[in-house]
């Protein structure tokens, strides 16, 4: 495993945090199982920002899905979690890069907090076991999940989550 962190300097109501992980199998093929309990990147946010509670929080992804029920195993350039914490409603995006291993990915993301992007979990997303998301690496070959973390005030709406995605998707080229 190599993982690179990138954090960049940004004004206090924002962070964005940039995750690349890069998966290598060395000697012997490695599998990667189908199941919907991993993933490549997760948040747990506050208790008080959770779907299930009141006021509570809101899950909203690329597509327009709200919540477990519109949000769970769907495919989605991003998923965004936003709600209360200490008087302030706040959000936490999970971006996946066009260039991370099975773009775009699936999102285990739940109403009691968790949000994980996993592009393994295809029997259980679709509910059909003949329908594996394993995958398995050949010695010398690696997969890559690339992500950023973006934090912000207020929903994804008030966040420019969607903006900030294409951002993250389409740098500005730098031309020397």
């Amino acid at each position: 495993e190599r993982t690179e962190w990138t954090f960049y300097n940004t004004p206090a109501d924002r962070r964005i945090i940039d995750l690349r992980v890069t998966l290598t199998a060395l000697k012997i093929d490695v599998l990667f199982g189908d199941t919907k309990e991993g993933g490549l990147a997760a948040v747990r946010v506050e208790e008080s920002m959770e779907a299930r509670s009141e006021p509570g929080g809101v899950i909203e992804n690329a597509n327009g899905g709200i919540n477990e029920d519109e949000t769970w195993g769907k495919r989605a350039a991003w998923c965004d979690y936003s709600g209360p914490v200490n008087g302030k409603n706040v959000g936490i995006a999970l971006m996946d890069h066009p260039d991370s291993f099975r773009h775009p990915t699936y999102w285990h993301v739940r109403n009691y907090g968790l949000m994980t992007a996993n592009p393994f979990g295809l029997s259980h997303y679709h509910n059909d076991p003949t329908r594996r998301g394993h995958h398995v690496l050949s010695p010398g070959q690696s997969l890559e999940g690339i992500y950023r973390f973006y934090v912000h005030s207020g929903d994804a709406t008030e966040g420019d989550v969607r903006e900030r995605y294409h951002d993250f998707a389409n740098p500005p080229k730098v031309e020397t």
